[in-house]
């Protein structure tokens, strides 16, 4: 759907991978979003990953997912099964695999918010800018 007056770009989907949900935040951005800095593009790109990422490995699989671009940002919503709120682990060591993901999340968007549904599982929304 695309709203010509508030340039409102929003795509919902249900990717199989982390990487078809990736190509859909591309497409997404490449639809009259060129303003979006290409360090933007990778910074939304990179949380699309970890979130579906997330979803698939730790939260029940994924339930639902959707881009939408607006206000110079773009919000990157996913849902999954899991009830537990996702943490960001200590650090034990130097050669600790895995954990980089919510951390990397926070750190890339201007605001993350998760929700749990009143059907089970989770909602989570993060909002990352389009300039650098």
């Amino acid at each position: 759907m695309t709203t010509d007056s508030t340039q409102e770009t929003c795509i919902l989907a249900r990717p199989r991978s982390p990487a078809a949900a990736r190509d859909v935040v591309r497409a997404v951005l490449r639809q009259g979003h060129q303003y979006a800095s290409d360090m933007a593009v990778a910074d939304a790109v990179l949380v699309t990953s970890e979130l579906v990422t997330n979803a698939l490995r730790h939260g029940g699989g994924l339930r639902g997912f959707e881009c939408r671009v607006r206000s110079g940002s773009v919000e990157i919503t996913v849902e999954d099964s899991s009830d537990a709120v996702p943490v960001t682990r200590p650090r034990t060591g130097l050669l600790v695999s895995g954990g980089h993901g919510w951390p990397t999340v926070c750190r890339l968007a201007d605001d993350v918010t998760v929700t749990r549904l009143s059907e089970g599982g989770k909602r989570i929304v993060a909002r990352v800018p389009l300039t650098v």
